[in-house]
């Protein structure tokens, strides 16, 4: 049994069986889908990646390798799709090569630098989420350095905070906003430019 706050490697659990066959089932073929892309490419690290942006940049970019997946099933993390019958029918189109992973051609590796989407495994996915620089957004941060003692704040900041996104029709009033103001200092003699 593995040493309490160590991570598992895939297959072994805490008690050294799966609580269902779901779980034993869906372990088995991420073994096998792994197992795969390390003989493929050559690399003892390669590891089947299952959000659309870590699939793109781990599997598809990275090794030149690209999984050809169904159509009517959605590619997303093996964890999200449940059920016994969805997983045994994922697995049994695995071994018989109806999924399966081949090498990237050149015309595939542009045009999927042109249109990301287009190197999906499958027409069904979750697309590619909006990237934000961080997860905690409009949130106070706490500075140890500059209050080291923990003192409570003179007052509490919570101004206006800034939206995730920008929309295009917000950035489009703002431009608009800023053309007016530099068109009325041009014609009352100002040079704001």
């Amino acid at each position: 049994m593995p040493r309490r706050g160590r991570c598992l490697s895939l297959g072994q659990t805490l008690r050294g069986q799966f609580a269902r066959r779901e779980i034993l089932v869906r372990s088995q073929l991420r073994q096998e889908m792994d197992a795969t892309l390390v003989s493929m490419s050559g690399r003892s690290t390669a590891s089947m990646s299952w959000t659309l942006r870590a699939y793109l940049k781990n599997v598809f970019f990275l090794l030149g390798i690209k999984l050809i997946w169904v159509p009517d099933i959605l590619f997303t993390n093996l964890s999200n799709l449940t059920g016994l019958a969805v997983i045994m029918r994922i697995f049994s189109l695995w071994r018989s090569g109806a999924i399966r992973f081949e090498w990237v051609t050149a015309a595939e590796r542009e045009a999927a630098m042109r249109d990301p989407l287009s190197a999906a495994p499958g027409p069904l996915h979750l697309g590619m989420p909006a990237r934000f620089i961080r997860s905690d957004i409009g949130a106070r941060q706490e500075r140890p350095v500059t209050n080291p003692l923990g003192l409570p704040y003179r007052y509490e900041r919570n101004g206006p905070k800034s939206e995730r996104v920008v929309s295009d029709s917000a950035e489009a009033a703002a431009e608009a906003e800023v053309r007016e103001a530099k068109e009325r200092a041009a014609g009352g003699g100002l040079n704001l430019v």
